[in-house]
């Protein structure tokens, strides 16, 4: 049996206090101080980069390193490549002396079948993971079945629902819950207070004279939100470009920063949500006995919406302006 992670060498160390009281973090944190963490992790969450943070941190504790635990011999890194951001199983024409493509599932299923380089635990992790393949999702399958001694697997995802059940059912499932993800980005509460007064005069109702506001503060929402998203997925690709291994390419480089703008992306649609919901009771509040219940649950339905087709590849902008003129209609026909 693997010998127990340094106990003087905790998780909670490797984290920034953000994450530290998370609940996940606790039961992970008790998990490795007992040897019982399973050989499968699925970690699921609203925003990639803190879902990284954690991998890297259990990551350092397994392998007890306090360097840069994806420079390790025995942990092994698979992302999504290309622009469709598919994590592919690995052709044999892209075989090179014998050995699998680097950042293929085969290569990947190979590397933790070996032998610790160094005598110690092996790590494998699998970035995006709801962007398997079917040949890929039936590959890992097969090796969270037949688990290789002294190895975790982890699988990080903000879509946990689009894995093969039988890939959930084998691993051990930690939400990081939205609650500890805030935006930081400095632009964001003025976004917010537009957003409120935008909501204002549609449950004042439309006139000759604020209509022309109205739709202008539509667009004008739309556009300051791409604004936001686009500086908060630049500034955080930028630092987070500089940690990446060397081996790193091109087509990898660029799934990876689209898949931080999707997480970024999903993480501001639930702020809205929440913004939305918050505004309604602060009517209520104020009106007790106002609160628009049938026009709330109906906004939530279209950003749901818009979100979803967000997943298939729908315009940005156009997702947002959806939400947009169907809140209207919504609130000034309440």
């Amino acid at each position: 049996m693997q010998s127990s992670p340094d106990s003087t060498f905790t998780l909670r160390q490797a984290l920034p206090e953000t994450l530290r009281d998370c609940r996940a973090v606790e039961v992970l944190e008790r998990s490795l101080a007992q040897n019982r963490l399973g050989h499968g992790i699925l970690l699921h969450g609203e925003s990639p980069a803190f879902l990284e943070e954690i991998v890297r941190a259990i990551a350092s504790v397994l392998l007890q390193t306090t360097r840069d635990p994806y420079e390790h011999p025995d942990c092994f890194v698979l992302r999504p490549a290309g622009k469709a951001r598919i994590i592919k199983i690995g052709s044999e024409a892209d075989r090179i002396g014998g050995e699998w493509p680097k950042n293929s599932m085969r290569r990947l299923v190979i590397d933790v079948q070996k032998s610790s380089n160094q005598g110690g635990r092996k790590v494998g992790i699998v970035f995006d993971a709801d962007r398997m393949n079917t040949q890929s999702a039936n590959a890992f399958l097969k090796t969270l079945e037949e688990p290789p001694e002294g190895t975790t697997l982890f699988l990080l995802t903000s879509r946990p629902y689009d894995l093969l059940d039988t890939i959930r059912s084998r691993c051990l499932n930690f939400r990081i819950p939205a609650g500890i993800e805030t935006i930081a980005h400095e632009d964001w509460p003025n976004w917010v207070r537009g957003y409120r007064e935008w909501l204002g005069m549609l449950l004042n109702g439309p006139t000759r004279q604020n209509i022309p506001h109205i739709m202008l503060g539509a667009y004008g929402l739309n556009a300051r939100f791409q604004s936001i998203l686009n500086n908060m997925t630049t500034e955080s690709w930028k630092a987070h470009k500089g940690s990446l291994p060397e081996h790193i390419n091109e087509d990898e480089m660029k799934a990876m920063e689209a898949g931080m703008s999707k997480g970024f992306r999903k993480q501001l649609f639930g702020e809205i949500e929440k913004e939305t919901v918050a505004y309604a009771r602060d009517i209520e509040a104020a009106n007790p006995g106002e609160l628009p219940s049938i026009a709330l649950n109906r906004a939530v339905e279209v950003l749901e919406k818009s979100a979803g087709l967000l997943e298939l590849n729908f315009n940005q902008a156009a997702a947002l302006e959806l939400f947009f003129l169907q809140s209207l209609r919504i609130w000034t026909t309440r």
